[in-house]
């Protein structure tokens, strides 16, 4: 499901938990990697190609990238996965860019938008627009407020 940008914005602040800064108190980690692998799979099967890492101390669960030669518009796609909420961004690689949803729009071919879209949708992820995870974090966590950090760090970076 791809959450519009007031969704998303309630979303990010209804999982802000200072209590639990790397994963939600909920978290099952043998069920999240289990998913993760199985979206892994499917990603390579679809693509011809690709692969994910799991992460260690970081509020993302792991990253995934299917190759440029393995997608229709030409460009590399990059696919993370929260602790949180069954959270998913996707983005086009574009060295040295950070895009804006209209620049995501813009790079990802429809098809492999379709496909990518379509299998995180079919495993129950929740894909959020990136324009608000650029926005400065105003959350529960101390930390991050008073270092700047934008939403993207509370649910998508390393601690």
């Amino acid at each position: 499901m791809r959450l519009d940008e007031i969704e998303t914005r309630r979303l990010l602040r209804a999982l802000d938990d200072p209590d639990h800064i790397e994963f939600p108190a909920d978290h099952d980690p043998v069920q999240a990697a289990a998913r993760f692998q199985r979206l892994d799979t499917q990603l390579r099967d679809t693509f011809g190609g690709g692969g994910g890492m799991l992460a260690q101390d970081a509020t993302f669960l792991g990253d995934l990238s299917i190759p440029s030669l393995a997608t229709a518009g030409g460009h590399q796609i990059n696919i993370v996965i929260s602790n949180f909420g069954n959270l998913a961004i996707v983005s086009p690689y574009v060295p040295d860019a950070l895009l804006d949803d209209a620049e995501i729009e813009a790079l990802l071919h429809p098809l492999d938008a379709s496909r990518v879209y379509g299998l995180l949708d079919d495993l129950g992820y929740a894909v959020i627009p990136q324009d608000p995870l650029d926005e400065y974090y105003d959350g529960a966590v101390a930390f991050l407020r008073k270092s700047a950090a934008r939403w993207v760090s509370r649910y998508f970076d390393y601690l």
